[in-house]
């Protein structure tokens, strides 16, 4: 499998299920994606199945991807806990995604794109777009800065990778809202803005 040795693969195999909450905002989140009318949506890093199950719960036709076999397990036996069903898939979001354009209607990521060199992120965001139907929305969202409790190496500008910590190995692309928006540049950037509590830089996407 893609993600046997990568960071996120050493973490969910040690932490199991610790992320168990929806992110600040998944309600606003859910609500767009009804506005849009989005039916097939796809969680990009789907991780431990946080946002995978409560998509599924309200109906979506949600298909979750992650890089780590152990994530992917732990969302499995959610699902399975909560009667719930959904597609999951191992893949590596640094490389084209294993879907046929235009699958998706709808596409969430928190926090996943950015743990890549920029010229891989440049791949995550081309597959997004790629991905995502015409008139198709996404919610997407990077690191906006470092955390100072923690201690990086630099390893190309802009690059950061955690020498402690939670994601000690885990490449950090630090952007700034001018850099996010250029690279978002062949999407119409419906909003974006920064959360400063935890260094959060988010946007809404639509393919026009």
């Amino acid at each position: 499998m893609p993600g046997e040795r990568h960071p996120w693969e050493r973490i969910y195999a040690r932490e199991g299920r610790f992320f168990k909450e929806p992110f600040p905002g998944f309600e606003q989140v859910v609500a767009r994606f009804t506005g849009y009318g989005c039916r097939r949506v796809l969680d990009l890093g789907c991780g431990n199945g946080r946002h995978l199950v409560a998509l599924a719960y309200l109906g979506f036709r949600v298909c979750g991807l992650d890089i780590s076999p152990s994530g992917l397990r732990l969302s499995r036996a959610w699902l399975g806990e909560d009667g719930l069903e959904a597609r999951l898939v191992c893949a590596d979001t640094r490389l084209p995604l294993p879907f046929t354009t235009r699958t998706f209607d709808g596409l969430l990521s928190t926090q996943v794109v950015h743990h890549a060199l920029l010229a891989e992120v440049r791949v995550s965001i081309a597959e997004i777009w790629r991905v995502l139907a015409p008139g198709g929305i996404a919610f997407v969202s990077v690191a906006g800065r470092t955390h100072e409790d923690e201690h990086y190496e630099q390893i190309e500008p802009g690059m950061y990778l955690p020498l402690d910590g939670l994601e000690q190995g885990l490449p950090h692309h630090i952007f700034s809202e001018g850099e996010f928006r250029k690279e978002l540049g062949a999407f119409c950037i419906l909003e974006m803005g920064y959360r400063a509590e935890d260094h959060v830089l988010a946007a809404w996407l639509e393919k026009a």
